[in-house]
């Protein structure tokens, strides 16, 4: 038994000898395929919302409609607070105020200036003091500086009224008439896409609150397909590399991918648990079949590994003359 078990060490030894020798070449033929799991994702996706709390009265949009920027999806009342704020807002109390400010201004330097003019006539004659014509002239001067910080002040505030009124236009979806508040506004889509979610309450004759996300229109073409990848796995990834996705809702199918970003950075960082990389992958969908949500399985493939000749050369010398280059004691020559 002792001679057997010998010889049975004897062999392990020696091919744990080779595996050092030749520096790790004993190496499966190929790596193993990468698999991952992930869901589809809209490339780009933006939410519209309700902008003031209002009465929906018509909305043409529906799940999976393709839109062109710009174009109207619903129409809204606004309610009656929001048009009340709304005029105020257009009509700031600030700037009624400058302008009396500003009015009264030059009216105070036109009085002082005709002061200033006839005293100034009279010192000619000696018939005034210089002390008063020079306590004329500093008049004019502080209230001349005065009305300049009024007049600036009431120019920034009128750029401010109109760039409000720029934004107001823009959230209404509508124009806006000089002096005029619209009680009416426009749902429009932000983005060239197609509808992919509605308000479950978004409906003609609902009224809904400020702020309330009413619909969302996406990209479907391409889509993306996040996957938690392991930071082994992450690894071995490479922009741009193609991959195979097949989804258990459409059997039969295979999509083609692409690596589409490869973070360099985990999204959550752990001492105690391995590191996770959330990669993009790229799917084109033509014919729109894909929908977001849907989970996928994504298989990268790896390829072969080209032996190079320095390699070839080691392989094709395993006796055991090409590890020590003598012959062991026993062994044929």
């Amino acid at each position: 038994m002792r001679p057997v078990l010998s010889h049975f060490l004897g062999v392990i030894t020696l091919f744990l000898g080779l595996t050092v020798a030749l520096g790790g070449i004993i190496t499966p033929a190929w790596a193993a395929d990468l698999t991952f799991t992930g869901k589809l994702v809209c490339s780009l996706k933006r939410t519209v919302l309700l902008p003031f709390p209002g009465e929906i009265i018509s909305l043409t949009a529906q799940p999976g409609q393709e839109v062109k920027e710009g174009e109207v999806l619903a129409r809204y009342h606004l309610a009656p607070e929001a048009v009340q704020r709304l005029r105020r807002r257009l009509s700031p109390s600030q700037i009624t105020e400058l302008r009396a400010k500003l009015a009264e201004a030059d009216k105070g330097l036109t009085t002082l200036k005709t002061k200033e003019k006839t005293a100034r006539a009279l010192a000619r004659q000696k018939l005034a003091s210089p002390q008063r014509l020079a306590q004329l002239e500093r008049e004019i001067k502080a209230l001349s500086q005065q009305r300049g910080a009024i007049a600036e002040r009431l120019q920034k505030e009128r750029q401010f009224l109109q760039g409000d009124k720029t934004l107001l236009k823009k959230r209404l979806g509508v124009p806006l008439k000089s002096g005029q508040v619209p009680e009416e506004g426009a749902l429009v889509a932000p983005i060239n896409g197609h509808v992919v979610w509605l308000h479950p309450e978004l409906r003609q004759g609902a009224m809904l609150k400020k702020g309330t996300p009413v619909l969302m229109v996406g990209v479907l073409d391409p889509m993306i397909l996040k996957a938690r990848v392991h930071e082994i796995e992450a690894l071995k990834l490479k922009v741009g590399e193609p991959a195979d996705i097949t989804l258990e809702s459409l059997p039969g199918r295979t999509f083609q991918a692409r690596v589409g970003r490869l973070p360099w950075a985990p999204g959550v960082f752990s001492m105690e648990h391995p590191t996770y990389y959330e990669v993009e992958f790229q799917v084109p969908n033509p014919d729109l079949v894909l929908k977001e949500g849907l989970k996928a399985t994504l298989v990268v493939r790896q390829a072969e590994p080209k032996a190079g000749k320095a390699d070839v050369k080691k392989q094709g010398n395993l006796s055991p003359q090409g590890i020590s280059g003598k012959t062991p004691k026993g062994s044929p020559q």
